[in-house]
C-alpha cells in the first residue's frame, strides 16, 4: 500500500488501515472578544456563516449529522456553527518526514529504536475548519488522514504523531538558569517529536509540526477575524485589540510530564478504520457458543514474554547511570519474523490456533498489533516494553462496557486525558463527513463538546480562585461588605455564564451519551466542578459567618451604648425624683423620709391632699416601683444567662 492510496485530489474513499487524526485548539471567549473588540454572539454568526467561504457547504453537509445524535437546540435555535478556512475544498496535502532513529527515556532507561521504514517521507491530507460555541469561544481543528501498514516503522510513526501533540516520555534540552521554558514552536527543544518531525507544506515551507500548525492558524485566523464584524469604539472601550495570531489567541500551559516545556493547550481525536484492529479489540463471537472469546484468551503470556526477554538481552552489561537499550536491525528482524516459531510445523501452528484465537500465522503479528494498540491508547511510545497485564489494562475500552453493547459491534472507544480514540471496521458516518471535516461527525461531536466543557471548567476554576484570593484579601481588611458584593458579582457573572454556556449531556443515544459521561469523568470536569462548588460555598459561608459575627459584635456595642444611655437616664430620673421631693418638702410642707422597708419612701403632712400633689405622688411612686422592678428583672436575666 502506498502512502497516498485512497487519497486523491477529489472525492476521498475511506479505506481499511487508515487513521483520521484531528488536532483541536481552543480560543476562549475572552480572547475572541479581545480580538474583535466585541462579543461574538450567535446572531452575528448566523448571518455571517452562509457568506463566508465554504461555510454553507459545511453547514448543509455536516450539521444535520451533528443534529442526528445531539440535541444542540437552545430556545428554538442552534447556536454552534461550522466555519470554513482558507484550506482548499479537497484538503491540503503535506509531506511529513520522520527521523530514522527515535530515542526516549522511561523507567530509568534510555531506549533507542531504529524500526525499518520509520525514516521516510509520508503524504498526509489535511482539512481545516472552525467550530464556534454559543458563548463566543472558537475551536480550530486540523484533521489529518493517513493510510498505514501494519509494520513497526508505521506504528512508530503513528505514535510520533500523537507525541507531537503530547510529548511525554521525552526530555527537554538543558536550559541556562532563569531561561524561559521551551515552546513547541521553537526551532530546537531537544524533544524528538517536536524537533525531528519535519513538515513540508504546499507553500514550500520546511517546518516542524507545530510551526506548520501555527502558520496555518495565522493564515486562517487573519482571514476569519478580518471579515467578522468588529466592535464599535464604544464596545472596544479604548482597549487595543489582540492580533489574530496563534501566539495571541492560543493558550499555553506547562506540560507537566516534561519539565521546562510549555505546550499549546490542545485535545486530540483519533479515528481508526481498520478491520484487523477492530477484530483484535472486539473479537467475533464463537459460532458454537455465540460468545466472543475473553480478552485474556486473546492476550496470552507466552507470546509477550519473549519480547521482555529480548529487551532484557539488550541491557548493557555492568553498572551505568542510565542503561541504554538500542533496538537495532537484529531486534526488528526478530520482531517481524519471530524465528522462535520456526521450530513448529504447520500442523502444530494450526493446532495452536484452536486455543489462541488471535494467532493468524507463525509470525505472530497479532502480538505486535496488540502491543501497538495498547501503547497508542495510552500515548506510550515504549509500547514494545509491555507485559500482558499492561496490554489488557490499556485495551479495556470505555465503550463497549458490557457484553450486550459488545454484541452490537459498532465501534471500540478508548480515552486518555488528552485524546479520544475510536476503532471501527467500517463507518458510514465517516464516509458521509470525511470530505468536509475529515473525521467521523459522531466522534467529533463527543470530542468537541468534551473539549469545550473541559476548558470552560478550567477557566471557571481560575476565576473561582481569583475570587477566593480577592475575598480573603477583603476579609483580612475587614471589608466584608465588599467581599459579599464580590460573591454576588461572581454568582451573577462567571457562575451564571458557566452553567449557561457549558454543555449538558446533549446526546440522544446511549452509545454517545455513555462515552460523553466517561469523558467528563476522565477529563476531571465533574471532579473540578464539585471541588470548586465546595470551595466557593465554604468561603461564602465563612464570609457570611464573619459578617454575622461582626454584626453581632456591632449589636453588642449598640446594646452597651443603649445601656449606658439607660444608666444616664436613670440618673436623670433620680435627679427628677430628688427635685420633686425637695419641692414637696419646701413648698408644701410635706415630710419626706426614706426607709429600708417597702415602699422605701414615706410622705406625710403638708398639702398632700391637693389634687396636683396627689397626682405627683402617684407618678413618683409608680416610676420608682417600675424602676425597681426593671432593675430586679435585669439582674435576674443576667444571673440566668451567667449560670446557664
Amino acid at each position: 500500500m502506498t502512502d497516498t492510496t485512497g487519497i486523491s485530489h477529489g472525492f476521498e474513499e475511506c479505506e481499511d488501515k487508515s487513521v483520521y487524526f484531528t488536532l483541536s485548539l481552543y480560543v476562549s471567549e475572552k480572547q475572541a472578544t479581545a480580538t474583535l473588540g466585541r462579543h461574538l454572539d450567535p446572531e452575528t454568526l448566523r448571518e455571517f456563516q452562509p457568506g463566508y467561504r465554504g461555510s454553507k457547504r459545511l453547514r448543509d453537509a455536516v450539521e444535520p449529522l451533528f443534529n442526528d445524535i445531539a440535541d444542540r437546540e437552545r430556545l428554538g435555535a442552534v447556536d454552534d456553527f461550522l466555519l470554513d478556512t482558507l484550506c482548499p475544498q479537497n484538503g491540503e496535502f503535506i509531506e511529513i518526514t520522520a527521523p530514522d532513529e527515535i530515542a526516549w527515556s522511561t523507567e530509568g532507561r534510555r531506549f533507542i529504536a531504529t524500526p525499518p521504514g520509520l525514516g521516510k517521507t509520508r503524504t498526509l491530507r489535511v482539512r481545516r475548519f472552525w467550530y464556534t460555541h454559543a458563548n463566543g469561544a472558537i475551536g480550530y481543528h486540523l484533521s489529518f488522514r493517513y493510510n498505514y501498514d501494519h509494520t513497526p516503522g508505521e506504528f512508530y510513526f503513528l505514535s510520533l504523531l500523537q507525541k507531537a501533540a503530547a510529548p511525554k516520555e521525552f526530555e527537554a534540552a538543558p536550559r541556562p538558569q532563569g531561561a524561559p521554558p521551551f515552546r513547541a514552536t521553537d526551532d530546537r527543544t531537544g524533544i524528538a517529536p517536536l524537533d525531528l518531525l519535519r513538515v513540508k507544506s504546499p507553500r514550500g515551507e520546511d517546518l516542524s509540526f507545530w510551526q506548520y500548525v501555527r502558520a496555518s492558524f495565522d493564515l486562517d485566523a487573519e482571514d476569519l477575524f478580518g471579515k467578522l464584524p468588529r466592535g464599535t469604539a464604544k464596545e472596544k472601550r479604548g482597549a487595543a485589540p489582540l492580533p489574530p495570531t496563534f501566539d495571541a489567541l492560543v493558550a499555553e500551559a506547562p506540560f507537566i510530564e516534561v519539565p521546562g516545556l510549555v505546550m499549546p493547550v490542545s485535545r486530540l481525536l483519533f479515528f481508526f478504520e481498520d478491520a484487523t484492529f477492530f477484530r483484535r479489540l472486539l473479537p467475533e463471537p464463537d459460532p458454537a457458543t455465540g460468545v466472543p472469546p475473553p480478552r485474556t484468551l486473546m492476550v496470552q503470556e507466552e507470546c509477550y514474554l519473549p519480547y521482555q526477554q529480548k529487551l532484557d538481552g539488550l541491557n548493557p552489561r555492568g553498572l551505568v547511570d542510565v542503561p541504554e537499550i538500542r533496538m537495532g536491525p537484529d531486534y526488528w528482524h526478530w520482531v517481524i519474523n519471530r524465528p522462535d516459531y520456526d521450530q513448529f510445523t504447520d500442523a502444530q501452528i494450526e493446532a495452536a490456533r484452536t486455543t489462541r484465537p488471535a494467532m493468524d500465522d507463525r509470525r505472530r503479528q497479532d502480538c505486535l498489533q496488540y502491543l501497538f494498540m495498547a501503547g497508542f491508547n495510552q500515548n506510550i511510545i515504549d509500547f514494545m516494553n509491555q507485559d500482558p497485564s499492561e496490554i489488557l489494562d490499556s485495551t479495556d475500552p470505555i465503550y463497549p462496557a458490557t457484553e450486550e453493547q459488545a454484541t452490537e459491534r459498532k465501534f471500540v472507544r478508548f480515552a486518555n486525558p488528552r485524546a479520544l480514540t475510536t476503532y471501527v471496521e467500517k463507518a458510514r458516518s465517516l464516509e458521509a463527513a470525511n470530505d468536509y471535516i475529515g473525521t467521523c461527525p459522531y466522534a467529533f461531536m463527543i470530542h468537541v463538546v468534551s473539549m469545550h466543557n473541559e476548558f470552560m471548567t478550567r477557566e471557571y476554576e481560575a476565576s473561582a480562585f481569583e475570587l477566593i484570593d480577592e475575598v480573603e484579601d477583603l476579609g483580612n481588611k475587614g471589608r466584608l461588605k465588599r467581599a459579599a458584593e464580590a460573591f454576588y458579582a461572581f454568582r451573577t457573572g462567571q457562575y451564571a455564564d458557566y452553567y449557561r454556556d457549558r454543555y449538558m449531556n446533549v446526546f440522544r443515544y446511549d452509545t454517545e451519551s455513555e462515552v460523553f459521561e466517561k469523558m467528563t469523568q476522565l477529563r476531571g470536569i465533574g471532579r473540578r466542578n464539585d471541588y470548586i462548588e465546595r470551595l466557593i460555598s465554604n468561603m461564602e459561608s465563612q464570609t457570611r459567618d464573619r459578617e454575622a459575627r461582626l454584626a453581632k459584635k456591632d449589636e453588642t456595642s449598640m446594646s452597651l451604648l443603649l445601656g449606658a444611655l439607660g444608666v444616664f437616664g436613670f440618673f436623670q430620673l433620680a435627679m427628677m425624683w430628688a427635685d420633686k421631693l425637695r419641692d414637696l418638702s419646701r413648698n408644701d410642707d410635706v415630710s419626706v423620709s426614706l426607709s429600708w422597708i417597702p415602699p422605701f419612701l414615706d410622705l406625710s403632712g403638708g398639702n398632700l391632699d391637693q389634687p396636683w400633689n396627689e397626682f405627683s405622688v402617684f407618678v413618683l411612686y409608680a416610676s420608682m416601683i417600675f424602676t425597681i422592678a426593671l432593675v430586679i428583672f435585669l439582674v435576674w436575666r443576667l444571673a440566668r444567662g451567667f449560670f446557664r
